[in-house]
């Protein structure tokens, strides 16, 4: 993300002349915006190099909600004795299902590192790390874990370049196999370093873990130049090379177990990546834009090899895999402010082929190897995508603004093989206005519109059944008040989804349809004193699904929902404490049709005491517990009740 970029989203966030839900959905569109436009970047981290401080905290937090039961804690603390200094990290997740087969899900990683400075350039280290994870469930891999302690040193011979070796030793459970040896590897980083007008960075990961008979390793090295030619205009070239190789067993089936003497075979991913990236910015370009322009070329191999392999009764299956992706990418943006406007036109475009294909196997029939080849040929596949995009906010005057933002992307995706059929292209078109004033310091109102169209059309006649036209047209209205004691935030939507498809009369299963749906929500707050508020959010949605005949543009209902909440609440604070009870109110409602006249088919009630305990000290402590008891009505018979539980606790020290 570029300099302009982040100062965009950055005024976004400060403005605080406009209601928190405008500013919410403007920095939600502009990090999807920019999320599409943000360049390639490297995910292997340097673990010792960049390890960075959080601060010292623990965090907790609990969700009980219907049979699903959640624990997540996590520990960060980091302490400073002169020369000394110690981290320890900690996260664990556990999950509890209970439903007809009860089913536990933990997960655990524990890190610790010290340091000692023995001279100004150098540190010297003792790193333990430990991971566990742990399913009831019957899958593949339910029970694994990786410990492992090891010796680094960290040296500094200048303020731009780190190096960081490291030995260690390494026990690692997977499938009740229990694998030791040794750990080793180096880190580097040359950060910033200047030579005229050109500044290198550079990163390199080397990892073993010599876990026999296993292995796993990563490499990965990274080079980024940039050219500053002037204060406005930079040009940055990088290039990286990454390879991550990953073993795990899997159970040998009853041959394979017998020729071998093993209970579980072993297979290795590895992954290769190449990437070389130029991207320019241009700033003050006509003393009006900035312009960022990116080529990214990305080649990568996926290889899958299985280490047993018995050539008795051998049949396709036998043949290791690999992946071959070539992607090439192409993305500019324009970005244009003044005192009355400021708007982002971005364009993107990328190619990309995947290739399939199978390894060949000495003493193993050609034929068996062609039969293969030619069904992991069937997933050979090229696709072509291009994108334009708009996002432009237009300041009328003081108290009245326009937002604009337009999408159109077209996806060309084509395979090969004769024997794939999935060929299609799709065509979508996004267009979004938003109309705000600011009619006195206490009310703003908005108007908003979006229409979406979504064209799918399969090449061959295998799939075409499924091509379609989808429709989406919304219109909302509502307003913002904000007084010294009352605040109230209120919005009405009524949207149309129509989705046609091409082929409906040819295929009796197929039926066009509509959806329509009606959205009132109200959040309000009246603040009695300092210490007590009342507050109260719903909301009704009421919904129709019916059989669409487009040519008419007549529907006929199939279907109607009716969802009303309530939740009206009465809070107490004293101190940093805050205290609040009230009830919370659900129903939904389903109708069906018969001879257009409509019938309830379902009812689902919930009504029950809510209450939430909220303890923040901005310096420290944050606790919340919140929950609700509901009693629910299932078709006026069926009756039960259940408990729901949100616990979160943050302290900082």
């Amino acid at each position: 993300m570029s300099c302009d970029q982040k100062k965009i989203l950055t005024d976004l966030i400060s403005n605080t002349n406009r209601p928190y839900f405008y500013r919410t959905y403007e920095i939600l569109f502009i990090l999807i915006f920019f999320s599409q436009i943000s360049y390639s970047q490297t995910t292997d981290s340097l673990e010792l190099i960049r390890s960075t401080n959080l601060g010292n905290f623990l965090t907790t937090r609990f969700i009980k909600q219907l049979s699903t039961h959640n624990l997540n804690t996590r520990f960060d603390i980091s302490k400073t004795w002169g020369d000394f200094d110690i981290r320890l990290n900690e996260n664990f997740n556990s999950t509890f299902v209970r439903s007809i087969e009860k089913s536990i899900r933990d997960e655990q990683q524990l890190t610790l590192q010290t340091k000692y400075r023995i001279i100004p350039e150098t540190n010297l280290g003792i790193g333990l790390s430990s991971s566990i994870f742990s399913d009831s469930r019957k899958i593949g891999i339910n029970q694994a874990s990786a410990n492992q302690v090891f010796l680094f040193s960290r040296i500094e011979p200048n303020d731009n370049f780190y190096l960081a070796p490291f030995l260690g030793y390494m026990n690692n459970k997977q499938v009740l196999n229990d694998d030791n040896g040794l750990l080793y590897g180096t880190e580097a980083q040359l950060n910033n370093s200047r030579i005229s007008d050109l500044i290198i960075s550079s990163d390199i990961k080397f990892r073993n873990e010599d876990i026999s008979p296993r292995k796993n390793t990563i490499r990965h090295y990274d080079l980024r130049l940039n050219s500053e030619f002037t204060n406005d205009v930079s040009n940055i070239v990088s290039a990286s090379y990454s390879q991550n190789r990953k073993d795990f067993y899997f159970e040998a089936d009853s041959i394979t177990s017998q020729e071998f003497n093993v209970a579980n075979n072993i297979q290795s991913r590895i992954e290769t990546s190449y990437l070389i990236q130029d991207s320019l910015h241009y700033n003050n370009l006509f003393s009006m834009f900035s312009l960022d322009v990116a080529g990214i070329v990305n080649w990568r191999k996926v290889e899958r090899d299985t280490r047993y392999k018995s050539i008795q009764n051998a049949t396709s299956s036998i043949f290791d895999t690999e992946i071959n992706e070539l992607k090439l990418d192409f993305e500019s943006m324009l970005s244009y402010e003044s005192r009355n406007f400021n708007g982002l036109l971005r364009l993107l475009y990328s190619e990309r082929d995947e290739k399939n294909l199978a390894k060949r196997l000495p003493l193993v029939s050609e034929n068996l190897y062609q039969d293969r080849l030619q069904l992991e040929g069937r997933k050979n596949n090229n696709s072509i995508r291009a994108s334009l995009s708009f996002l432009g906010n237009l300041r009328l005057s003081q108290s009245d603004q326009f937002y604009i933002s337009v999408l159109h992307n077209k996806l060309r995706y084509d395979t090969p093989s004769k024997d794939n059929f999935d060929d299609r292209d799709e065509l979508l078109s996004i267009v979004r206005l938003r109309y705000t004033r600011q009619f006195t310091p206490f009310f703003e109102g908005f108007i908003n519109t979006e229409g979406t169209y979504n064209q799918t059309v399969y090449i061959f006649s295998q799939k075409s059944s499924n091509n379609n036209i989808n429709r989406i047209l919304k219109l909302a209205a509502g307003g913002s008040y904000r007084g010294a004691n009352l605040t109230s935030v209120n919005s009405f939507e009524v949207s149309a989804n129509y989705t046609v498809y091409d082929f409906q009369d040819l295929n009796p299963n197929i039926k066009s349809y509509s959806f329509r749906q009606f959205t009132a929500s109200d959040s309000t707050n009246y603040l009695f004193n300092k210490k007590l508020k009342l507050s109260l959010y719903g909301y009704v949605k009421l919904s129709e699904q019916g059989d669409l005949q487009w040519n008419e543009f007549t529907s006929r209902p199939t279907r109607y929902l009716q969802e009303i909440y309530c939740e009206p609440r009465l809070t107490v604070a004293y101190s940093i404490i805050q205290y609040s009870l009230g009830i919370r109110y659900f129903s939904l409602s389903t109708f069906n049709f018969k001879s257009n006249n409509k019938f309830l088919d379902s009812e689902f009630r919930s009504v029950g005491p809510i209450t939430e305990i909220l303890i923040a000290n901005s310096a420290s402590l944050f606790l919340k517990i919140y929950g609700w008891y509901e009693f629910i009505t299932i078709d006026s018979s069926f009756k039960k009740e259940q408990t729901n539980l949100n616990v979160e606790m943050t302290w900082s020290f």
